[in-house]
């Protein structure tokens, strides 16, 4: 290897290191320097180096494609860096992680789900983890099959086929007292606590990394935007120099726009919005962004039309409103052109918010959220375990029935072993197996013991079967949850023979239904289920199999 020559591999990440030659009053904020990588098709990537402490400064990049990237340095001639070159040998990934075989998220041209850079489908499936910085321990652990708690974590979420972790900084000043842990005393938001990240933050995104797993971060929660917006945009900066290289979305904060009311609604909106499209300009990737929605119904759409807002990030709530499929319908045929995640919604074990009282959240409960979501055109779905989430250590000697999300207790370890979260991997591997990319919602007439009710896409009640199809009905995939009465009448098929399947979600397994029909005059009478409890039918053309 020659002199400033670095190798690594399709879509991961190398840290190039450099030394100054002098000295900054505030090495963050008073220097910029930054490495313009040219590839061999002449793609162009501009990636800013991040202070590491004393003259150190790093730069992460993660070649997007094989062979010879060179770079050239642009710095303050003090630095003794300025037109300094060098590059990148990157030969082909020969792993087997998604993330780097297929390459970073994008939009898909249909602009109804994601993809990897090469067009391969993306399923979101994701795991909510708003303490993994700092709160969830990495070497401690007290659940009998784990040394530790994060790393434990990972592992389990990965080996039950989740592809995101949704998280948070958790950053803000005052709230949780994160602020601390970033900045420096004294210097909130202008110089970065250098050995917090090597010691404690590096480990945690790599580890994510190195897994497998899509970072979905938020920097902090919405509250903290007010009259700080120059610290977010410097979080950003420095987040996105030390850890945009890796496979991450931008989800800029928790619950963007609060729930205050005017004048505050708009002035989180409108100060957020600017710490986002500083985002746009500043990632070297382009990664995907997006904003952790507020619980709203109508569902929220703010930023939906906006140039750097690439996909929905919803928030449907856990019980504070129901969770009905109209609320779903409704929100895409208004906002069709943006793909759309249910991302927090009834997390499992949680104490739920409803106006008859409070219960322990279900995997029949989280199931039927899922399921809804992605049977009325979401691309994917973010779960979550009351007892990770807000991070509980510690059985409580008894629960606190004041606590609004945990009355009942619920640790982390006994969240971790939740039926729901190994039903999700289920879930995705039907959808993937079924080839979700394809099927849109359609409209079934609902058989019930009350008669033929005629199926109209948003007008469907909690009885109803929910239909998705290919664009030619030769595969139709029929949800019907725990209160569907009967079965439906599918229309448009084709006058050839078909096969019908049942898809057990609690199990993952598929069982015979019809073994052969052939639809009259285009139209059939799915049954309706033969157990108690959720199902889904799968109806393929025979001739298409």
């Amino acid at each position: 290897m020659i002199a400033n020559e670095f190798m690594t591999q399709t879509w991961k990440q190398v840290i190039l290191p450099f030394e100054i030659d002098c000295q900054y009053e505030n090495p963050f904020l008073d220097v910029s320097i930054e490495a313009v990588f040219t590839g061999p098709s002449g793609q162009k990537i501009v990636r800013e180096a991040y202070w590491d402490g004393g003259k150190t400064y790093k730069i992460a990049f993660a070649p997007t494609e094989v062979g010879q990237w060179k770079w050239i340095l642009k710095a303050p001639e003090e630095t003794g860096l300025n037109e300094k070159t060098g590059q990148v040998i990157c030969i082909k990934y020969e792993g087997t992680l998604p993330i780097y075989k297929h390459g970073f998220l994008r939009v898909d041209a249909s602009r109804r789900f994601l993809t990897y850079q090469d067009g391969t489908p993306f399923f979101w499936l994701g795991d909510t983890h708003w303490a993994f910085a700092y709160g969830e321990n990495w070497d401690e652990s007290n659940h009998p099959q784990m040394d530790s708690m994060f790393r434990g974590m990972v592992d389990r979420r990965v080996n039950q086929g989740f592809t995101v972790y949704q998280t948070n900084l958790r950053s803000d000043p005052g709230s949780w007292g994160g602020a601390d842990k970033y900045w420096l005393e004294g210097k909130i938001g202008s110089l970065p606590n250098v050995h917090f990240y090597q010691e404690e933050l590096d480990r945690r995104m790599e580890y994510l990394a190195e897994s497998g797993l899509v970072n979905a971060l938020g920097f902090a929660w919405f509250m903290s935007i007010q009259n700080n917006i120059p610290l977010w945009k410097n979080m950003a900066r420095y987040i996105i120099a030390r850890y945009g290289a890796l496979p991450m979305v931008w989800t800029l904060a928790g619950e963007v726009a609060g729930y205050f009311g005017e004048p505050s609604r708009s002035k989180f909106i409108n100060g957020w919005r600017e710490v986002a499209k500083y985002i746009e300009e500043i990632d070297g990737y382009g990664q995907l962004q997006t904003a952790h929605y507020t619980n709203e119904r109508p569902f929220a759409d703010y930023y939906y039309d906006e140039d750097w807002f690439d996909f929905t990030l919803n928030q449907a709530g856990h019980g504070d409103f129901n969770v009905r499929a109209e609320d779903f319908y409704e929100y895409r045929k208004a906002h069709a052109d943006k793909p759309f995640v249910e991302g927090e919604s009834m997390y499992e074990f949680c104490s739920t918010l409803e106006e008859n009282g409070t219960r322990l959240c279900t995997a029949d409960m989280v199931r039927k959220v899922a399921y809804t979501a992605m049977q009325v055109g979401s691309c994917g779905y973010t779960y979550g375990a009351q007892g990770i989430w807000d991070n509980v250590w510690d059985k409580p000697e008894k629960p606190d029935p004041f606590n609004t999300f945990n009355r009942f207790g619920i640790t982390w370890y006994e969240a971790l072993d939740g039926e729901g979260a190994v039903q999700m991997g289920y879930m995705r591997e039907f959808y993937e197996k079924q080839h979700f990319e394809k099927l849109v919602p359609i409209a079934v007439s609902a058989i019930s013991p009350f008669g033929n009710l005629l199926g109209e896409e948003g007008k469907v009640d909690m009885f109803s079967p929910l239909a998705t199809a290919n664009s030619d009905r030769s595969h139709i995939n029929i949800y019907y949850n725990e209160h569907t009465r009967g079965g439906c009448s599918i229309s448009g098929l084709k006058q050839e023979e078909y096969t019908a399947l049942w898809f057990d979600p609690r199990t993952g397994e598929y069982t015979s239904a019809v073994k052969s029909f052939i639809p009259s005059e285009g139209k059939w009478e799915a049954p309706a289920r033969e157990q108690g409890g959720d199902w889904l039918m799968v109806i393929k053309l025979n001739s298409a199999n």
